[in-house]
């Protein structure tokens, strides 16, 4: 937790990927390099993001990519980052 507490701190309580105010029911911890693929809790590996968009870099069908691109609505750069998250989760592009 000292870890994801620092982290969230060092982004100024923002999400990584959009770059807007979390707030606390919104707040998740995900980890670049999952945890099945050899990935840990270290500082480095982790990211603080709004629900959505971990929802988003996770979603492999469809429906439910379409249906968060259309909460978030990423900008270009936003977008590109969701995108090197979703490799380094093991799914593709979007």
């Amino acid at each position: 937790m000292d870890n994801r507490i620092s982290l969230y701190a060092a982004q100024y309580g923002k999400c990584a990927v959009t770059g807007k105010e979390l707030w606390i029911n919104k707040i998740h911890c995900h980890h670049k390099i999952p945890l099945q693929k050899d990935g840990s809790d270290k500082y480095e590996n982790l990211v603080i993001i709004h629900r959505n968009v971990h929802l988003l870099i996770h979603a492999t069908e469809l429906q439910t990519i379409t249906t968060y691109l259309n909460l978030i609505q990423p900008d270009k750069k936003a977008l590109e980052r969701i995108n090197s998250l979703r490799l380094l989760a093991g799914n593709a592009s979007i």
